[in-house]
């Protein structure tokens, strides 16, 4: 398993993406067309490892999608890093670990990246994302 993004919640998207193509050399990319604002920044293989949401309002849909409790215009006290994602290929490996332990998880699709994704909540409200190929969930 590798790291595979982090997601940022911030203030002002435009300002953070801005800080971070000129400070990191990231440079903005394609991003599939979810139900709110947010930039990817993609690093210099191409990869896109860091994701930018808006922490001010918030739309239903970004709530959803995030799992957030609480459906709020204006959330400040969201952290910053909302989740760590990491790709695996080893999805049953994964599934039998988490019912093994009881351990809650959501699933999604993505079909405009090829993407299963499983959600999970660890300790201290710890969110992880873990990035599949549809091709291997099967």
């Amino acid at each position: 398993m590798q790291l595979n993004h982090a997601l940022l919640l911030v203030s002002d998207l435009d300002e953070m993406s801005q800080f971070l193509i000129q400070t990191l050399g990231l440079k903005e990319g394609q991003r599939p067309p979810f139900g709110f604002a947010g930039v990817w920044l993609y690093d210099e293989l191409n990869v896109p490892c860091v994701h930018i949401a808006g922490r001010n309002d918030i739309k239903p849909e970004q709530s959803f999608y995030l799992g957030h409790a609480e459906k709020h215009s204006s959330t400040p006290s969201l952290p910053t890093v909302d989740h760590l994602a990491f790709t695996s290929n080893d999805y049953q490996g994964l599934k039998g670990r988490l019912l093994t332990y009881n351990v809650p998880f959501v699933e999604r699709e993505i079909p405009e990246a090829n993407e299963h994704q499983v959600f999970i909540t660890g300790p201290d409200g710890l969110k992880i994302e873990i990035l599949f190929s549809r091709n291997d969930i099967h």
